[in-house]
């Protein structure tokens, strides 16, 4: 491979899908009433302050609906970056924040100062705001690359090398858990661990970090998401290794909060002395304010002495805090981020031994770069048979092919594939294997029967009930009335077996996700969700509504298979999908699938299920 011909075209690539990104933002904002925005998701309308509180040094402020209702904003995620406003006015001093947590009924977002009365004191606007930085670290780093001549051999496609077999530890996995992990360990530039759904490739990342420190390596983990990010660092813990997670602490979930650099650096001695420097500098301002109030000779001369003091007591706090942030650094054995979050300023100049990326396959080529720029040598996981990165601009298609899905193709023998699972019965397993896997994934003993009821699969065939999808006024997504009813249906039915935590409904279409939530709404531990919100996650029940039914066969977003794959392995025990075969059946993929659902006695009639 011409690698100056590659790294040109990414950077073309690059530019089109942040040029897609910003025309989205551009066009909401000019070419629909707020309103509209606010029925794309873009903006969570009339909402209150019902919350005050902290996080991490960062004024944390909850804002709900007076009814309790949704407050919408669906396209609003923990880490978005929003601004506070009001319906009728602009206000220059209009606060941005990180949005920390995400309910049902409530948004929290943090804020780097409190933010001004009128934001907390009535209603008001949260909007969606876009980001460059994504953009900016993603060229940087293939520019970087183009500089980094230790990886080129391998990003060229080069025979990858790996050192003699080590001696390591007895551990619990399985054997080809066990043959990843010493593939990992000998690897001298990169390995891959192929993980299909449940496999447990996390459980090998976690072995794979663990085996490094015991070797006194230094770590570099990272994931495209927060999510994944805390998941890795939540493990890591379990299994007693001390991770330290590099991130603002609003875009981490409350159990890692603990494990982050703010948190650490907080309870560091320097910065318990910076913090008191403060608050004499802050004294030492108010001081020189009622200084140059006062009358007398000399009272300018003091107030500027003052506030000479001042600043460089924050001169010597800002010295205390990076030599604690240094210090917790410095201990740390295993570093965790999101890829982009690699390119922070703390970690500008440290360097890994080896760097770890979980779920490769979601992130476009560059942000794995941000990772392997860092480190001698690398190990990936990942499964290009699920969701692919997310890209909004079509003419940027070719960032989908993950570095992951390229360097698998390109070298096989550097990767190695997992197929016992631990996570669905054998039946909701099957077709996945099958159809995806080449019959090769195989259920644990411990999973392959376990069950809620006699039918752990269940096809409902809607033909014929007249539930046809529609898109709803002033959105893109889809919605199908009738299926969304029998959807809370059927999971209602559920409740009467699980609990609401246990039980997800899942679907394609925000659209369908809005409709949905809303026949559920009492529950409000009952997760209803997007599919490519649930990659990576798992429910003891999940309801699966397709949406799609129409004269037309048009299956949208249904005809990427990968999305499928998920939506179908997020059950352990019991797997309800819902569908119009009718429509669905014109693709191969889903025809297998109602076929296989005939086959074990799973295929219902819609006519003969209870929507009320």
């Amino acid at each position: 491979m011409d690698l100056e011909s590659h790294f040109a075209r990414l950077q073309v690539l690059l530019n089109l899908e942040s040029a897609a990104e910003k025309q989205r933002f551009d066009d909401a904002r000019s070419k629909l009433s707020l309103v509209e925005r606010a029925a794309r998701g873009f903006v969570a309308l009339d909402v209150e302050a019902v919350e005050e509180g902290g996080l991490a040094g960062r004024s944390l402020i909850t804002y709900a609906r007076e009814d309790g209702l949704d407050p919408g904003g669906s396209q609003i995620h923990v880490g978005s970056l929003v601004r506070v406003t009001l319906r009728r006015e602009q206000r220059d001093d209009a606060p941005t924040g990180v949005v920390a947590r995400r309910t049902r009924s409530r948004i929290a977002a943090a804020f780097d100062e409190p933010p001004p009365d009128w934001a907390t004191d009535g209603r008001v606007v949260l909007e969606l705001l876009p980001s460059s930085v994504t953009h900016e670290r993603l060229t940087g780093a293939v520019s970087r690359m183009g500089e980094a001549k230790r990886w080129h051999e391998v990003l060229s496609g080069g025979a990858p090398r790996f050192d003699t077999p080590r001696s390591g530890a007895p551990n619990a996995l399985n054997a080809e858990q066990q043959a990843a992990l010493e593939l990992a360990d000998r690897a001298q530039d990169f390995m891959l661990v192929h993980g299909p759904p449940g496999t447990g490739k996390t459980t090998v990342l976690v072995e794979v970090i663990r085996r490094a420190i015991a070797r006194r390596e230094k770590v570099l983990a990272a994931a495209p998401s927060n999510l994944a990010v805390d998941n890795l660092v939540e493990r890591l813990a379990a299994a007693g290794v001390e991770p330290l997670r590099i991130g603002h602490p609003a875009r981490v979930l409350p159990s890692v909060l603990e494990h982050t650099l703010d948190q650490r650096v907080r309870d560091h001695e320097s910065s318990r002395i910076a913090r008191k420097l403060i608050d004499d500098a802050l004294q030492l301002r108010a001081s020189a304010r009622k200084r140059q109030q006062r009358r007398g000779p000399g009272r300018f001369s003091e107030a500027r002495a003052h506030e000479r003091e001042a600043r460089a007591l924050f001169a010597e706090a800002r010295k205390l805090e990076s030599r604690a942030q240094a210090d917790v650094l410095d201990r740390a054995p295993v570093v965790l981020a999101t890829l982009t979050g690699v390119a922070t300023k703390l970690l500008a100049h440290r360097e890994f031994d080896l760097a770890v990326v979980d779920e490769a396959t979601q992130s476009v080529e560059p942000a794995v770069y941000l990772a392997l720029l860092k480190a001698g040598r690398a190990v990936l996981a990942g499964d290009h048979l699920q969701l692919p990165p997310t890209l909004l601009s079509p003419d940027a298609a070719e960032l989908g092919i993950s570095l992951f899905e390229r360097l698998a193709s390109a070298r096989p023998e550097a990767m190695v594939t997992l197929y016992e699972q631990h996570r669905m019965n054998e039946q909701i397993m099957r077709y996945p294997s099958d159809a995806l896997y080449e019959g090769k994934l195989r259920a644990h003993p411990s999973v392959a029967h376990h069950h809620i009821d006699s039918m752990p699969l269940v096809f409902i065939d809607t033909a014929g009930r007249g539930f046809e999808d529609e898109t709803p006024e002033a959105s893109e997504s889809k919605m199908n009335i009738g299926e969304a009813e029998l959807a809370a249906s059927e999971a209602r039915k559920l409740l009467v077996l699980l609990s609401p935590g246990q039980i997800a409904v899942i679907t394609p279409y925000e659209g369908q996700v809005q409709r949905i939530r809303a026949l559920l709404a009492e529950f409000a531990e009952l997760e209803v969700d997007t599919v490519d919100g649930f990659q990576g996650r798992e429910k003891e029940a999940i309801v699966l509504s397709l949406v799609r039914s129409n004269d037309s066969g048009e299956l949208g977003f249904l005809e990427d298979i990968r999305r499928m794959n998920v939506a179908l392995t997020r059950a352990r025990k019991k797997l309800v999908v819902i569908g119009d075969g009718a429509t669905i059946a014109r693709h191969p993929f889903y025809d297998g699938f109602i076929r296989y659902a005939q086959s074990i006695g799973a295929w219902v009639s819609a006519w003969d299920r209870d929507s009320a």
